[in-house]
């Protein structure tokens, strides 16, 4: 996901041109454009740097079955 900082500043921005409703709603939809992308290629957010391992290994093995066509 893009950097909360950035994506912050850029919502900003776009209340300061114009419309603060019409900046919610373009900032919600960037997010959710890239929650679906990686939601659909089994991309995983590292938020925090104490994540485990064995979710990330977790993770990719479900990709690498879903890209080699397994329904396992």
């Amino acid at each position: 996901m893009p950097d909360k900082g950035k994506l912050k500043s850029w919502g900003l921005t776009l209340a300061k041109r114009g419309c603060h409703r019409k900046a919610t709603v373009a900032v919600a939809r960037k997010m959710a454009v890239v929650m679906h992308a990686m939601w659909r290629d089994g991309a995983v957010y590292v938020g925090d740097a104490a994540a485990r391992e064995a979710d990330v290994a977790a993770r990719a093995a479900v990709k690498n079955r879903k890209l080699l066509g397994a329904h396992a």
